[in-house]
């Protein structure tokens, strides 16, 4: 089980869109960001975005990563996890090659038991693994005018025109980097068996 407990190092689009939905438990008006079952559900999809575009392996040797905020949090998300390691294992396998490819294997096992390790570890999700995400979707890609989160935490103030910021433009765009991963990450390896 992976349980976030305590403060979680947050990027500052990502504190903007806690705000909002916090607005939801106070019965103020709220917009689209209210609609999170959870406070924890939009830094999960931040994660999930930042690895879908990023494609890129958290860095196992540090333990901690500063963000510009932090917010505390409570929340079961073993969940989330199951699906995020094995997104995150094919992306190891992808960038390190099958066993077979190998020159050592004994090399190979120990960098394997240590990334598997890690992924098992609570407070390596809560103090490197989610934050190097949101760090990732807080990045503003060349060519946009700003980065998914911050456009996330503004959709609320969009109108019915189909703008960067508008929900089902922020949508298009996580199933479009979804879709990349897959395509690129997880379809090779399911050809290899």
């Amino acid at each position: 089980m992976i349980r976030i407990k305590g403060h979680l190092q947050i990027p500052k689009a990502m504190e903007s869109i806690i705000e909002e939905r916090q607005k939801k438990e106070k019965n103020e008006t709220i917009g689209y960001l209210g609609s999170f079952e959870r406070l924890i559900d939009p830094v999960l999809i931040g994660a999930l975005f930042g690895l879908y575009k990023s494609q890129a392996l958290p860095p196992i040797e540090k333990d901690e990563i500063r963000l510009a905020a932090s917010h505390e949090f409570n929340a079961d998300i073993t969940h989330f996890t199951e699906n995020f390691n094995h997104f995150l294992f094919c992306l190891w396998v992808k960038k390190n090659g099958a066993p077979d490819e190998t020159v050592d294997i004994n090399n190979y096992r120990e960098e394997l038991y240590e990334f598997i390790s890690r992924l098992l570890d609570s407070e390596y999700y809560k103090n490197v693994l989610i934050p190097f995400y949101l760090d990732k979707a807080d990045q503003q890609e060349s060519g946009e005018t700003s980065s998914f989160l911050h456009r996330l935490s503004s959709s609320n103030k969009v109108g019915p025109v189909l703008e960067l910021y508008s929900p089902e433009y922020l949508a298009r765009e996580f199933s479009d980097a979804q879709n990349d991963f897959i395509t690129n990450v997880i379809m090779p390896l399911a050809k290899q068996k």
